[in-house]
């Protein structure tokens, strides 16, 4: 396969697997992604819903709810970074069995 010189933006289509096989690779990528935002959706609601109590119970309006929005927005990104880098090692390890 010819490779574009560095720097270049014209990079080569990856290969898409075809037929049921390919619909089955496409949902689970969808609910790997949808996942993903469920967590952080749920980080950023759990840390903001305690940052309320915490603020009802010291009388600190809006200090500990927006410290939770931020904290749990953080957190989701680390969760996503993770779970993200890890998908793309299976991925580039699953690209180097098909090459060998």
């Amino acid at each position: 396969m010819h490779q574009p010189p560095p720097g270049s933006t014209n990079r080569p289509e990856p290969e898409k697997p075809k037929g049921s096989i390919g619909r089955r690779y496409a949902k689970a990528a969808g609910s790997e992604f949808a996942s993903l935002g469920i967590a952080m959706g749920l980080a950023i609601a759990l840390l903001a819903v305690g940052g309320n109590w915490l603020d009802n119970r010291l009388g600190t309006a809006p200090l500990f709810v927006l410290l939770g929005v931020f904290a749990g927005f953080a957190g989701g990104c680390y969760s996503m970074f993770g779970r993200l880098a890890a998908q793309r090692g299976r991925s580039e390890d699953g690209e180097a069995d098909r090459r060998k």
